[in-house]
C-alpha cells in the first residue's frame, strides 16, 4: 500500500499587495494542494460600496497563484511555470471535484458586498494536480521525489506564489473604501507515494477580449504545446464586473489529427450534465467545460496539430466582454 501523506505544510502572515512564497518541501507526489487565507477583513470608509469584480470578494483577494519549479540538472521533467491561473479559474474547475457544485467561501461571506465592517473568512482555493476526469486519477500528480524511476533527479526547487490584492478596488470596482487584511496565508497538500513516475502537467488560464461580434475568433494566446486533456471556458460579460453570461459564446470548433469537435453552447453545456461533471440544480451560467480525454490521458489532444474557432457574441460593446480559458496539459517525460 502507498504510504498517503496530508497536512498543512506553511503557515505566514500575509503579505498584503504582494506575492507570498512557500517553498516546497520535497517527497512523494501531490495529488492536490489547497491556498488557504484565513483572515479578517475590515473594510473602513466605504461610502459606496462599489461593483464586485468577477468573483468579487473574498475570492478576488488572490489575484493570481503560480507554482514554478526549477528542474535539476538531467531531469526528465519540465522546467518553469506549471501553474498560472486565476482563482475563478482554479475555483470554477473544481466544480467537477465537488460533485458538480461550485464552493467558494467556506461560510459564504461576500464581504458585506463591500460594506464597511469587519469580516472573518476562510477561504481555500484547491489546485489539482491529480485529475478524476481520468480513470488513473494519480497519473499527473506533481512529482516532488528526489528521483524519479530510472534513479535521475526530478525537481532542484518548487515555489508557490500567491498574490494578495492590495485595494478594496480590486474586489469591487467604483469603492470608496479601504480593506485591511489580517491573518494567516497556509498551504495545505495531499500526497501519494507512487512507484511509477507521473506525467507532468500544466494549468494556464488567460483572457480573450471580443471587440466584435465574430464567427471564426482564433485565440493567439492559446498554448501551443503539450497535449490538452481539458478546458474551461467563462464567459465573462460587461467591464468592470465580468459577470459570467451564457449571452456571449455561441459554439466552439475545433479541428486536428486526433480531434473533429463542431458543438453550440447547449450541447456543450448537455454534455458537461450527461457526463457528470455539473450538478444541473446549480448555476452553469458561463462555464462550459470540455473533457478530451474521455478518461484516457492518450486521448489528449496535441496543442501544436490543433485550430480552434470561437463562434462569439459582444453584447456589451467593444474590449468589455471577454473568455476566461482555462486549459490543463500534458507532457512526455524527455529520453
Amino acid at each position: 500500500m502507498a504510504f498517503e501523506d496530508y497536512q498543512q505544510r506553511y503557515e505566514q502572515p500575509i503579505n498584503q499587495g504582494a506575492p507570498n512564497v512557500f517553498n516546497l518541501n520535497g517527497g512523494s507526489n501531490v495529488l492536490r494542494g489547497n491556498v488557504v487565507v484565513d483572515a479578517t477583513v475590515t473594510i473602513t470608509n466605504a461610502g459606496a460600496a462599489g461593483t464586485a469584480i468577477g468573483e468579487g470578494g473574498p475570492i478576488n483577494l488572490i489575484r493570481r497563484i503560480k507554482v514554478i519549479a526549477a528542474k535539476a540538472a538531467g531531469s526528465r521533467y519540465p522546467n518553469g511555470v506549471l501553474v498560472d491561473c486565476s482563482p475563478r479559474s482554479l475555483l470554477r474547475f473544481a466544480t467537477i471535484e465537488h460533485q458538480g457544485k461550485f464552493v467558494g467561501e467556506l461560510f459564504g461571506s461576500t464581504l458585506g458586498g463591500g460594506v464597511a465592517g469587519v469580516y472573518p473568512i476562510y477561504l481555500s482555493i484547491p489546485i489539482y494536480f491529480g485529475d478524476s476526469t481520468l480513470e488513473n486519477n494519480v497519473n499527473t500528480a506533481l512529482n516532488l521525489n528526489a528521483q524519479d524511476s530510472q534513479g535521475l533527479p526530478v525537481y532542484n526547487a518548487v515555489q508557490v506564489k500567491v498574490d494578495i490584492a492590495a485595494a478594496l478596488t480590486e474586489l469591487f470596482a467604483g469603492s470608496a473604501g479601504t480593506m485591511e487584511v489580517v491573518g494567516m496565508l497556509r498551504w495545505y497538500d495531499e500526497r501519494l507515494q507512487l512507484a511509477k513516475d507521473s506525467i507532468p502537467l500544466r494549468q494556464e488560464d488567460h483572457e480573450l477580449l471580443i471587440q466584435a461580434p465574430q464567427w471564426r475568433l482564433v485565440d493567439a494566446a492559446m498554448p501551443a504545446d503539450g497535449a490538452f486533456t481539458s478546458w474551461l471556458v467563462m464567459a465573462e460579460q460587461g467591464q468592470p464586473g465580468l459577470v459570467l453570461s451564457d449571452s456571449i459564446l455561441n459554439k466552439i470548433e475545433m479541428q486536428g489529427g486526433d480531434i473533429n469537435f463542431d458543438c453550440h453552447w447547449m450541447e456543450i453545456r448537455q454534455a458537461m450534465i450527461d457526463e457528470g461533471f455539473y450538478d444541473p440544480s446549480q448555476t452553469m451560467t458561463g462555464q462550459f467545460f470540455i473533457d478530451w480525454t474521455k478518461g484516457l490521458l492518450q486521448n489528449s489532444n496535441r496543442a501544436a496539430l490543433l485550430q480552434h474557432r470561437f463562434s462569439v457574441n459582444n453584447p456589451s460593446g467593444a474590449g468589455l466582454d471577454q473568455l476566461r480559458i482555462y486549459t490543463r496539459r500534458v507532457y512526455g517525460l524527455a529520453q
